[in-house]
């Protein structure tokens, strides 16, 4: 467990744990896992301050760090190559970004954009079912209400038929009593 511990190998540690592994046995100096795992965190804590600390980077000159003043006063010319240095650089960058996507994706990788794009398209593909079965609900609804629409005409005939009155001569009729 200790050079597990070590290491930082923090999975191997648990599935140790999980097997039944004793974390309380200790090595020929007395000194047990958690007790590595506890200086560990302590030394990893105290590098992490050194980090933070601004005088950490003045004491450890830093590449490419643009703190001291005398560093920033180019002349033009100076000024265009550097410029000219960087494009080709990010160039560069970007071609090598490239190849690493096509690598990834050979590799069976999915990148972000890919990501997004399917769940674009599931989104709109959901709304398309969505859409497609408000259409056919609306078109049973439509089709119910031409039916009824049909039987009330049905209706209405037959009435007509039996009171022996026609639209005509309901016209008429109410055109008299006028």
């Amino acid at each position: 467990l200790s050079p597990a511990a070590e290491q930082g190998h923090v999975h191997c540690l648990q599935w140790l744990l999980e097997r039944g592994a004793d974390c309380y046995i200790t090595d020929d100096q007395y000194i047990s896992c958690s007790t590595v795992i506890y200086l560990l965190t302590i030394y990893i804590s105290i590098s992490k301050l050194d980090a933070n600390n601004a005088k950490f980077f003045e004491r450890h000159g830093v590449e490419g760090s643009t703190d001291s003043k005398e560093d920033l006063i180019l002349s033009k010319a100076e000024k265009r190559n550097a410029r000219i240095r960087a494009y080709r650089k990010i160039q560069e960058l970007q071609h090598l970004l490239k190849i690493a996507y096509g690598n990834y994706r050979q590799l069976g990788g999915i990148t972000e954009e890919e990501k997004k794009m399917k769940k674009e398209q599931r989104d709109v593909e959901k709304a398309v079912k969505e859409l497609e079965a408000q259409l056919e609900f609306e078109r049973v609804r439509r089709e119910k209400l031409e039916s009824q629409l049909d039987d009330y005409r049905a209706e209405i005939s037959h009435l007509r038929e039996r009171t022996g009155l026609r639209p005509w001569r309901l016209r008429d009729q109410q055109l008299r009593q006028r």
